[in-house]
């Protein structure tokens, strides 16, 4: 007994140095996944510069006081280098249009036993934006808006009539109204067939029963009520459901008994077929409540379900119209068929494929995760039933962020998600590594406001004023040269035309050439991936979004197909106090 005593002090400081070191590993890899998931890379994106650039709130100058303060430039500083190309998708597709999934999937990723073309995602981006006759097609037969009215744009106080099936969009929230609600809001606005679409967004009444009357009087929301009267936007209560009908009975089916089926499964007494849902299996934490939303309500409703960290680039509808149009879209590079990600997806209501997964996602515990739903489809071999797209869809940054260099980056070039919050002078390196387009034409002075946009016939766009016409044609415009010239250093470009003090070679944000055509052009999203704590800097890309944003929702720009906003003018996105 004694050796053993004279042991046990050893044994009991081994054991603490053991879980002291397992206490470090846990907090390391639990702050690298919260560094990841606020900022988009295991590196911080405020770490320390070096003191010969400019930093934000302690380096720049009040050109009027010569104090050093973060809104030295705010007031004074241009929106943009450059004059926008905003119509720059053409034409809307016709509100028949169909989109081939066959030829999408042949020619973005190739067989599903090699993928040959999957990494190749500027490409397929290529294609998406230049071959839109090679995977669109109006029906000939059986078109969608036959024995619907004529169409009607929408206007201040109405929303217009689809000539052809209004398809409903969903999104869900728990929580108050952010500058991240907002800007998937306009985008869904700035992009989308308004009168043929409806967005639907649903609010956690699990976790606050008055999530609906708080969001109506909330002052990121308020200023989207004229158009939850106009009928755009309908704000839904989402409670977990204790049961889901699977199928409807008909008249005289039911025989007055239950009938149970397995697995959660039931008839009831009249004929109808449940689905029972065991809330004490479920996890009532955001990411899961949020997997079960979009299968559920696609299952009652169909169209199309986003995850709120989307930003949306092209209009969605041909891809949501064509019978059996189920959808999601790759996880990264993985490489399985069962690696979907479901961040944007798409079920056809009440359809065998939307009560399969229900059914499935029971037998695992209600688990809706995607890794579930894929190995769920792949396992009884429905895949070609629930189309897997390619990351150059709704998350075309995936490329580069995995393997850099092994093909040829996108416009932009980020090589991690944090980058599109960046505005600094040379935050980022390879932004137009990729860029093969036409020369820039660089204005004196920069533009703001109207003037920051045009036609693609290169008209300006509806709303200026002949003043502001006239002195936006009598700067001198400059022509860049090849891309290296283009995106010279800020400093080696002439400081002309300017407001009096301001200085672009010491503004930390200064103006460039970013544009949304030159944004993941072709992809259809674009997906942020979290970093809900994060604004983003000044003329950095997701700041470039919210001005043409802005633009197009005051009614003095137009949107990506050369349309003028019709509806009620919405106030501009709030400044940051940071960079204000």
């Amino acid at each position: 007994m004694d050796k053993l005593d004279s042991q046990r002090p050893a044994a009991r400081a081994l054991q603490t140095v053991r879980n002291l070191l397992l206490a470090v590993a846990v907090y390391t890899i639990l702050t690298a996944v919260l560094q990841f998931f606020f900022y988009g890379s295991l590196t911080s994106t405020h770490r320390p510069r070096p003191s010969n650039q400019h930093s934000s709130s302690q380096s720049s100058t009040d050109p009027s006081t010569g104090s050093k303060s973060s809104n030295g430039y705010a007031q004074l500083r241009p929106d943009s280098l450059v004059v926008a190309n905003d119509a720059y998708m053409g034409t809307r597709p016709h509100v028949d249009t169909y989109a081939n999934f066959t030829r999408l999937v042949d020619v973005c990723r190739g067989s599903i036993q090699s993928l040959e073309r999957m990494k190749y995602v500027y490409d397929c981006m290529q294609y998406l934006i230049e071959r839109r006759d090679d995977y669109y097609f109006i029906p000939t037969e059986n078109a969608p808006s036959i024995g619907y009215p004529s169409y009607v744009p929408s206007s201040v106080d109405d929303i217009g009539t689809c000539n052809g099936p209004v398809i409903p969009y969903h999104i869900w929230w728990s929580g108050k109204c952010t500058w991240r609600v907002e800007l998937f809001i306009k985008s869904y606005f700035h992009s989308q067939n308004l009168p043929c679409s409806r967005l639907n967004l649903w609010l956690d009444v699990d976790v606050n029963p008055n999530a609906v009357e708080e969001m109506m009087r909330d002052p990121g929301f308020v200023r989207f009520l004229p158009l939850v009267k106009r009928g755009d936007i309908k704000l839904r209560e989402w409670k977990f459901p204790a049961r889901v009908l699977l199928k409807q009975a008909n008249d005289g089916e039911g025989n007055g008994k239950i009938i149970k089926l397995g697995d959660g499964a039931y008839i009831d007494e009249v004929g109808n077929e449940w689905l029972e849902f065991s809330t004490r299996k479920m996890t009532f934490l955001p990411v899961a409540v949020s997997d079960a939303v979009r299968f559920v309500v696609l299952h009652y409703e169909g169209g199309v379900y986003c995850d709120m960290d989307n930003v949306l680039l092209r209009d969605l509808r041909p891809l949501l119209i064509p019978p059996n149009h189920g959808f999601a879209e790759r996880w990264g590079w993985y490489e399985g068929p069962w690696d979907y990600n479901t961040a944007i997806m798409s079920l056809h209501p009440n359809s065998s494929l939307s009560q399969h997964f229900l059914k499935g996602a029971v037998k695992m515990g209600i688990n809706f995760h995607p890794y579930i739903i894929g190995r769920l489809v792949y396992k009884d071999g429905r895949g070609e039933e629930f189309t897997m797209f390619e990351d150059g869809f709704f998350d075309p940054i995936w490329g580069q962020f995995n393997t850099p260099g092994v093909t040829r980056c996108t416009v932009p070039c980020l090589e991690n998600y944090g980058e599109a919050f960046l505005g600094r002078k040379d935050a980022i390196p390879k932004d137009w590594k990729a860029y093969d387009g036409p020369r820039f034409e660089e204005i004196d002075g920069g533009v703001s406001g109207n003037d920051a946009g045009r036609n693609s016939d290169g008209s300006k766009n509806a709303g200026r004023s002949a003043e502001d016409s006239y002195w936006n044609d009598k700067r001198k415009r400059r022509k860049r040269g090849p891309v290296e010239e283009v995106h010279a250093p800020i400093q080696e470009r002439a400081p002309t035309g300017f407001a009096p003090g301001y200085d672009i070679d010491k503004d930390p944000y200064p103006p460039n050439n970013r544009t949304l055509e030159n944004f993941f052009k072709g992809a259809y999203a674009y997906h942020i991936h979290n970093q809900w704590a994060k604004h983003p800097e000044p003329n950095s890309w997701l700041d470039m979004v919210r001005r043409t944003h802005d633009g197009f929702l005051n009614g003095n720009r137009v949107n990506m197909y050369g349309e003028k906003w019709n509806g009620p003018q919405l106030p501009s996105y709030n400044p940051f106090p940071e960079f204000s």
